[in-house]
């Protein structure tokens, strides 16, 4: 019977027996799939050291994109405060320069509605400050050219 001659074969050649057995056992619908740990095994052989390097490069570019993130709302904070100040002080403005200001503003409170932890008491009245007065000027006509 050629059975017997299919047994005969799979036990003298036992690597056929177990990637036929493989394949069966990944075809079935059970949890255990033999084919995909071979892979991730053979996967984590010729691509460990690389996996790592590309995580640990992911996380500096996480951490410097925080970093940059934070950075520029302090920037915008100190330019909200410094033309506050230069409002105060009677320095007239143009409307391109308070639609720059209103920008930072934008910028400074979107990151502090998304990072609760960041101090965000500081340029409060000063932000108010510069749309009451970017209100007036806009009502009154008087921006400088």
């Amino acid at each position: 019977m050629w059975w017997e001659e299919v047994i005969r074969f799979l036990l003298h050649n036992p690597g056929f027996t177990i990637i036929g057995a493989f394949t069966l056992i990944q075809i079935v619908p059970i949890k255990i799939n033999p084919w995909s740990w071979v892979a991730s095994l053979i996967h984590r052989f010729l691509f460990g050291k690389i996996d790592e390097k590309l995580d640990s490069i992911s996380k500096k570019v996480d951490d410097l994109e925080a970093k940059t993130d934070k950075h520029n709302a302090v920037l915008a904070r100190t330019h909200i405060l410094r033309f506050s100040d230069e409002i105060q002080n009677d320095v007239r403005h143009s409307q391109e320069y308070f639609r720059q200001q209103l920008l930072d503003i934008d910028t400074y409170d979107q990151y502090c509605e998304a990072h609760p932890e960041f101090q965000n008491s500081y340029a409060v009245l000063a932000s108010k400050h510069i749309k009451a007065t970017y209100e007036k000027l806009l009502e009154k006509g008087e921006f400088k050219l």
